[in-house]
């Protein structure tokens, strides 16, 4: 299946999307996908919110918004106040709440109406019975739809959107976007509340001799912007993860139309998130277009609103300037004594997908190095994003076994099975012929092509990822599509484990719920796929997973063998559970659990390397498994050393020295509202739902590893 990436200087952009040959991951579920009756809990509404009672009379509420100010405007009732409150909500009449509270162990759920107008606070008023419950939830104008509650942590979830398509205000925003929330513990008549607004917004103004023919402006981002989002009551603060909810849509762009003035100023709504840079293009009503680039980074919060001044588009709609193929280095080393190369590459883009492209690769980089080793160690690296067209869009189709069914014109003839992976591949001549002429670290001779890994990212919306090993001294390449155009995905882990952590011969046990308290699920979208490769393509990790059924034990001598390479690989993987190559670690366990207590997850636990018996790996669960962000400490340990080796640095690296620099946080276990440990990320992930073992199935695809030897420059000693 080719994906059906729009022009994005000429139309919209759209979204995009387990490794050694490193195959398939555990089962990732499309948390979108309603056709599968074993995600029912995930896509389905929920029947135990209903509606409360009618009363005996009516009932008010006294709403305020976050600011006194009544200033007023055109079309819309969020109205833009420059001080810290942000953006302050005017009430209208007709307009309403939804508020969701518990009574007697039930959710009950009532509509507010008011008859004022024009000012900041207003008087709602409802027929129903809302008192005598407890924590009230009220959004304005209300809620999409509700969710469930999540077993995990007991906060309840709704479903929320920004529009993505917004109508042009002066001095104001959207009708549509006013999104806002407030939270109570207890009900009583005639209360006032005050709403926070949920959207950020973006401020501009236009200048320029054309500005009175635009008609749409499209703002365009890296990172969802708009469309479906949940928020979360947590502690009384609404919390915002982007989420699509099923049937609907998330939207990385928003088109802002109507008429346009000089010096006056407009607003698009957005939901929080960092934007590392993103385009505005600017239309009329004749297909012309002119179109704005920045590379300056946002971060939004609730209810903030961002300046970015005014925007002079000139005296004529010049349309986008060409497209450059030239290389651009993401990233560059201010550490080392050379710098560690890493390379990705498009296929399946044309010309004028190629800056879809870009934001995609920046978007794959910034998660590899938002995740613990490389985002320590990342001013060693040079980052090149390398960009060749295709003729065509997408990938290639086979019929499972390399046979071509439908051929596609892209660069490196990437393609793979219709329903499967299992032969997805590469023209590694082709490939390696590109990245040897036009990535200029090996150009100048700081690296050969075995020492700098490649990222192919294929422009498929079929989910895929895969990383060949092609020689014993290092050199890969690893693949990934952006999986159901961005879609989020929620990744599980197996559902049967070996009953012993030593005995080969020692049976096997379901999953229970008490492990997936310590596991938890992963949630995440195509980017947790590169970091998965990215483990394997770099840092020469093998997978930690197990297929089950059915039930093998891996062979001692091939990962015996492995270890043995000029460039060691699979060294995450143990033959023996008696003698591992982690032994310096568990002999220094008790040393390091003082320095940091999570360093108690080290250890010697059964499974791996798609076997459930006869390897063994260091804690039980990494990125490795379920493609968390997040590798266990020994792994962590080897990428840093594979950092070490390549910047030429080896010999001043030791245990200390990782240990002074190493970070143990797991996003999922340990700081369950951030990605990275830091508490203002706005990039939120979270449990997304609670979960019932025997509800999921764990489906990852039957696909052994595999290797590639290539003649390819093949003299290196």
């Amino acid at each position: 299946m080719r994906s059906n990436l729009l022009y994005i200087l000429i139309v919209a952009l759209i979204l995009t999307s387990c490794s050694k040959w490193e195959g398939p991951l555990p089962e990732c579920v499309n948390v979108s996908d309603t056709r599968d009756k074993s995600l029912s809990r995930l896509s389905s509404d929920h029947s135990d919110e209903m509606p409360a009672p009618r009363g005996n009379r009516f009932l008010s509420l006294s709403v305020t918004s976050s600011s006194e100010s009544n200033r007023t405007g055109a079309g819309t009732r969020i109205m833009i106040d420059p001080d810290e409150d942000g953006a302050e909500v005017v009430w209208e009449p007709g307009d309403k709440i939804k508020v969701q509270f518990l009574k007697e162990g039930k959710l009950y759920y009532a509509e507010l109406v008011t008859e004022e107008g024009g000012r900041t606070s207003a008087t709602f008023t409802t027929e129903a019975d809302i008192l005598g419950g407890s924590s009230y939830i009220f959004f304005a104008p209300g809620y999409k739809k509700y969710r469930e509650t999540n077993k995990l942590t007991n906060e309840r979830i709704f479903g929320l959107e920004v529009p993505a398509r917004q109508t042009a205000v002066q001095g104001g925003v959207a009708a549509g976007s006013e999104l806002a929330f407030a939270y109570v513990d207890t009900f009583t008549d005639g209360m006032s509340v005050v709403f926070r607004n949920l959207p950020t917004l973006l401020r501009f103004r236009l200048g320029g001799e054309v500005i009175s023919q635009v008609r749409k402006i499209r703002l365009i981002a890296q990172t969802q912007i708009a469309g479906d989002a949940i928020i979360y009551n947590v502690g009384g603060s609404p919390e915002f993860h982007p989420y699509k909810i099923s049937g609907d849509v998330i939207s990385f762009s928003v088109t802002l139309s109507g008429n346009f003035v000089a010096g006056e100023e407009y607003h698009i709504a957005l939901w929080p998130t960092d934007l590392h840079g993103f385009e505005m293009e600017f239309s009329n009503g004749n297909g012309e277009f002119t179109t704005v680039r920045s590379t300056q980074s946002f971060s939004f919060s609730r209810g903030e609103i961002i300046d970015i001044g005014t925007i002079n588009l000139g005296d004529s709609f010049t349309g986008a300037s060409p497209v450059s193929t030239n290389p651009v280095k993401y990233m560059s080393a201010s550490e080392g004594t050379k710098p560690v190369s890493i390379v990705v590459v498009p296929d399946g883009f044309t010309l004028d997908e190629l800056p879809a492209f870009d934001r995609l690769a920046r978007m794959a980089l910034e998660s590899i190095f938002d995740t613990e080793p490389f985002k320590t160690y990342k001013e060693r690296f040079n980052a090149w994003i390398l960009k060749v067209p295709s003729n065509e869009s997408g990938a290639g189709v086979t019929d499972g076994n390399g046979n071509d069914v439908t051929l596609v014109d892209n660069y490196f003839k990437t393609r793979w099975g219709a329903s499967s992976y299992n032969d997805m591949i590469a023209d590694q001549d082709v490939l390696y012929d590109f990245v040897s002429s036009n990535c200029p670290d090996i150009v100048s001779g700081i690296h050969t092509v075995d020492e700098v890994p490649i990222i192919i990212l294929v422009n498929d919306s079929r989910y895929a990822g895969v990383t060949w090993f092609v020689n014993d001294y290092g050199k890969s390449y690893c693949m990934v599509s952006w999986c159901s155009n961005g879609e989020p995905i929620i990744w599980s882990y197996p559902k049967v484990m070996p009953a012993s952590e030593s005995n080969p011969n020692g049976g096997t046990r379901k999953i229970t719920n008490a492990d997936y308290d310590v596991i938890r699920w992963s949630p995440g979208d195509w980017r947790n796929l590169v970091i998965h490769e990215f483990g394997h393509a770099f840092g020469r990790l093998m997978d930690e997973y197990w297929y089950s059924p059915p039930n093998t034990t891996a062979s001692a001598s091939t990962i015996n063998e492995w270890h043995s390479k000029a460039v060691s690989l699979g060294l995450n993987i143990s033959a023996s559970y008696g003698q591992t190559p982690w032994d310096e670690f568990l002999d220094k366990k008790a040393e390091l659990m003082e320095r940091d207590s999570r360093y108690s997850r080290i250890g010697v636990y059964q499974g791996g390397w798609t076997h459930i018996f006869g390897a063994w790996r260091s804690e039980i669960v990494s990125g490795m498994i379920d493609n968390r962000r997040y590798f266990n400490a020994w792994s962590r340990y080897l990428l840093a050393k594979r950092v070490m080796t390549l910047s030429g640095d080896l010999d001043s690296f030791n245990h200390n020295y990782w240990l002074e620099r190493d970070v143990t946080v797991d996003p999922l276990r340990d700081e369950p509202w951030t990605r990275s440990g830091d508490p203002d990320r706005s990039d939120r992930y979270y449990y997304i739902y609670p979960h019932d073992p025997e509800e999921y199935e764990y489906f990852p695809p039957d696909v052994p590893p595999r290797f590639v030897k290539d003649d390819y420059n093949h003299v290196r000693r």
